[in-house]
């Protein structure tokens, strides 16, 4: 559990989303640990918005629709408030890895790299990445869009498009594929 005794001066973060139980999680340890947490998020019922840990709510425009206007949005904030600490919970952290020379000298951030993020953050690249440090993985077998299911050995194959959230990405066949015709998503 964490423990506020020991903060010598409380972090002022903003947590670049409300709505994920990572950001949930993220606001109870910073909160319980002494730190000032704010949150932005373009939900105005997002999760993290109704902690008691919470300071303060700034509804921004959503990444996914409008990046250029969170974007704004953030470095307006970052500009008009101090913060300690930006944290990117989630796909943010690609956004923020892209301009970070635009950000740093405002917050803290701690990201790796845009190129280094986009290795990782791709399926592909990611597993190259495994591939090259050693590290164990499922079995993964990389194709193109031309190559089709039916020429898999493993089923059913599970396919995941590049660089979008698992959840909306991944198709499985539920069968063996009779004909060269690819898996559907």
């Amino acid at each position: 559990m964490a423990d506020s005794a020991n903060v010598q001066k409380p972090l002022r973060v903003l947590v670049s989303e409300g709505n994920s139980t990572s950001a949930r999680e993220a606001v109870t340890m910073l909160g319980l640990s002494g730190h000032l947490v704010e949150v932005c998020d373009p939900s105005p019922w997002c999760l993290a918005r109704f902690s008691r840990l919470v300071q303060k709510f700034h509804r921004c425009p959503g990444l996914r629709d409008d990046p250029d206007g969170f974007l704004g949005f953030v470095e307006d904030l970052l500009a008009a408030r101090h913060f300690d600490v930006l944290l990117p919970i989630h796909e943010q952290g690609f956004l923020f890895a892209r301009v970070q020379e635009r950000l740093g000298h405002r917050a803290g951030l701690a990201l790796p790299s845009f190129v280094s993020y986009r290795a990782a953050h791709s399926k592909a690249g990611f597993s190259r990445l495994l591939d090259q440090l050693g590290l164990p993985q499922p079995a993964t077998r990389i194709v193109n869009p031309a190559m089709s299911c039916a020429t898999s050995s493993d089923f059913p194959p599970l396919s995941k498009p590049p660089s979008v959230p698992p959840a909306a990405a991944s198709g499985l066949c539920a069968t063996r594929p009779t004909s060269k015709a690819p898996c559907r998503s």
